[in-house]
């Protein structure tokens, strides 16, 4: 009985010592590697733990902080982490509870006809309008600065019109008085 209580706690400790020993066999702190990512592109491209972008941000070294964007795309990171985390925790509770079938009453189509659950959500004209106007991705040109162009446009399309009339004001002919009769001799 205590030979295999001794082997089974050698084996429980091989196994931790063995799933414990790639972060320690590589003797480089985590926060040295989001920095290192960094250094590599300018961005974080992988994910890790948080504590190592809180380390991270608390060992940059000063001409870094003061002269590059680093903190900025370690805490941006940071925070896509922190989200990522979150809405697996959330998709992961979601999983876990039973939802009735979406067809049947007293499923999700008949208990929240307007969405959020995923589902169609009903939009008014304007919105509607909007979409189809508005930028499609990151990249487009934002509808503020098109409705801005488009006044601005105008603004300068009156100013012509404005500057066209005086022109046109200026050119025309002034008719000359007709001369007064000359006056009567008696």
């Amino acid at each position: 009985m205590l030979k295999l209580f001794l082997s089974i706690a050698t084996l429980a400790a091989a196994l931790a010592l063995g799933i414990s020993a790639p972060a320690a066999a590589s003797g480089t702190p985590c926060w040295k590697v989001v920095v290192s990512d960094w250094y590599r592109d300018g961005r974080i491209d992988n994910t890790y733990p948080l504590h190592c972008y809180q380390d991270a941000l608390h060992h940059l070294p000063p001409d870094v902080k003061a002269y590059a964007d680093a903190s900025d795309e370690i805490e941006r990171a940071m925070q896509a982490a922190i989200r990522d985390r979150r809405a697996g925790l959330a998709a992961n509770d979601r999983s876990s509870t039973t939802h009735p079938k979406r067809n049947e009453p007293g499923g999700a189509a008949f208990s929240n006809p307007g969405g959020g659950d995923g589902g169609p959500t009903a939009k008014g004209f304007l919105s509607r309008w909007i979409d189809w106007l508005g930028p499609k991705n990151a990249g487009s040109v934002p509808l503020p600065l098109l409705v801005l162009a488009a006044i601005a446009l105008l603004l300068l399309a009156a100013a012509a019109a404005s500057f066209v009339a005086r022109r046109i004001q200026a050119r025309r002919v002034i008719p000359v008085p007709a001369p007064a009769p000359p006056p009567k001799r008696q």
